[in-house]
């Protein structure tokens, strides 16, 4: 019961977070001048309150496998929003609407989940969608010499793959820190498009 104490605090603390900088990003930017960037704060805005409300709960499986899409969506949609954002105001606009294509995948696997007929494939499909969005922000922060959207990057491929490194030490810790990387996420790409 300790571990289920210290994990349910951690799921609190986690969503605390992602929702401090949903806040923060919903009163930065407006949805008329950033659009795509609202869709991803209000979508994680929504999804860490469920899970904040989750982590209250004495029954994980409450919401289940609403949570778990959910989960599945905020796995993809920060990211290809942030670069969109981040084309549409760059001199390559019209790149932007690559990562809007990128999101289909995530389509395929939502889709998937669904049902009771989970595919690995579409698994990877998601994971090479959002490799191509990292090295495509990490693009744009090099060539346009903005560490911010170097943050990004970094951030999304820890909040991805670092998640994944640190829940080998720590049982269960994997989804706190991709909640708490979306949140930098999100704060970063905030910051980025408001200086």
């Amino acid at each position: 019961t300790k571990k289920k104490i210290k994990m349910n605090f951690a799921g609190v603390v986690s969503n605390i977070l992602l929702i401090v900088a949903c806040c923060y990003t919903m009163f930065a930017i407006t949805p008329a001048d950033h659009p795509y960037a609202y869709i991803a704060a209000a979508f994680s805005f929504v999804h860490g309150l469920l899970g904040a409300l989750r982590a209250f709960s004495d029954d994980a499986e409450d919401c289940g496998r609403a949570f778990m899409i959910s989960a599945t969506i905020l796995e993809v949609l920060p990211l290809p929003m942030a670069n969109i954002e981040f084309y549409l105001s760059s001199d390559q606009s019209s790149v932007a609407l690559v990562h809007s294509l990128s999101l289909i995948p995530l389509l395929y696997d939502m889709l998937s989940k669904m049902g009771d007929d989970w595919d690995n494939a579409t698994e990877t499909l998601k994971d090479m969608a959002l490799i191509g969005n990292i090295a495509s922000t990490g693009y744009l922060a090099t060539k346009g010499g903005n560490a911010i959207h170097g943050g990004v990057a970094a951030t999304a491929f820890f909040s991805r793959y670092g998640a994944s490194l640190i829940d080998n030490f720590v049982c269960g810790a994997g989804p706190h820190v991709t909640t708490i990387g979306n949140a930098g996420i999100l704060g970063l790409m905030t910051y980025a498009l408001t200086h």
